[in-house]
């Protein structure tokens, strides 16, 4: 059984449920805004089946609903944060404020934070840099889902890597955000949740063997994209996000839903001020320029480019599973929340 709820009372209810765990009103309603975002963007998997996760980490001991960052780093283009073990998406959003008062100055900054969370999608805050006229470079390391490339054992994780670009007055920034296995591993976990085959080239089960069990994909490794490619991009990214900023890194960092210890994500904000670079106005008729030259490349005018689907959706809602449905529920009727509103 599939459940339509408008992505309003997926707001309410996940920041009720985040203030109920101590979150201040601020970071609940910054989370609250990454899970509609993600599910704006069909993202399901970092969505509403998010929530009880971080509830249960919260309870562990092991996520700080406060997110106290702490400056560790500091110089006129880079500065490295300690996000304490709080919220991912917390870290991330501030981060990319504090990034933005350095780029204005210098045209270009980098923001690393440590002991962070898993922040859900990163074309978030890659849109939020674009809407303040910055590029943006983003990258974050995960739990172990990719073995390196010759190798059994998962040691990367899936890694995400995204582009943000500042767009025109009624135009979508363009956001390319991927991970670097051929899908997100949070697909193979919704799809474990909900007891649905995967298909064939997502995953490798523990014996090296294709599968489309998403449990025995959990226990196996990801498929990275372009294959060894795909598995450098992933060692990359661990670099980047994990060692430089004092992070987890090299199977340092451990699962969302761990509640026997901290994860220690690492992200890597860059910000580029391009109107240092190029007059303002020019940019913007370059950028739409090349949008309209990358659309003429298909004469049925049905080429979308990376960011655009967003602005072009009209839905107000989400479909979740009566199981999903029914989680939240339980959820809420534990901290005496009004229970899930539907279509």
């Amino acid at each position: 059984m599939i459940i339509k709820v408008s992505f309003s009372e997926i707001e309410r209810i996940s920041k009720q449920v985040l203030i109920s765990c101590n979150a201040p009103e601020e970071h609940a309603q910054i989370v609250a805004d990454s899970i509609v975002y993600a599910h704006r963007r069909g993202k399901g998997t970092h969505g509403i089946t998010r929530l009880p996760i971080y509830v249960d980490k919260i309870k562990s001991g092991f996520l700080n609903p406060k997110t106290p960052l702490e400056k560790i780093v500091d110089t006129p283009g880079l500065a490295i944060y300690d996000a304490n073990h709080g919220f991912g998406q917390v870290a991330a959003w501030k981060a990319i404020d504090f990034a933005g008062e350095k780029a204005r100055k210098n045209g270009i900054s980098a923001i690393g934070v440590r002991n962070s969370n898993n922040f859900g999608t990163a074309a978030f805050f890659c849109n939020k840099a674009a809407n303040q006229g910055f590029i943006s470079i983003i990258f974050s390391n995960s739990a172990p889902a990719i073995a390196p490339w010759g190798g059994s054992k998962p040691l990367f994780g899936t890694n995400p890597i995204a582009y943000g670009f500042p767009a025109p007055e009624g135009k979508a920034p363009i956001i390319l955000d991927m991970a670097v296995s051929n899908v997100a591993r949070g697909k193979v976990r919704l799809a474990s949740k909900n007891n649905e085959k995967i298909p064939l080239g997502w995953a490798l089960d523990e014996h090296g063997a294709p599968t489309d069990n998403p449990h025995k994909a959990i226990k196996g490794t990801m498929m990275p994209i372009g294959k060894h490619k795909g598995a450098g991009l992933a060692m990359i990214v661990d670099l980047l996000a994990g060692l430089l900023t004092g992070s987890g890194f090299a199977g340092g960092v451990k699962p969302l839903n761990t509640i026997t210890n901290y994860s220690k994500n690492g992200q890597l904000i860059l910000l580029i001020n391009p109107f240092l670079l190029i007059n303002r106005k020019k940019y913007f008729d370059q950028i739409n320029g090349f949008i309209e030259e990358l659309k003429q490349t298909n004469q049925q005018n049905t080429i979308r480019y990376p960011g655009e689907h967003f602005l072009l959706s009209r839905n107000n809602s989400v479909l979740i599973s009566k199981l999903q449905y029914n989680e939240i529920n339980v959820l809420l009727n534990y901290y005496n929340i009004k229970s899930i509103n539907h279509e």
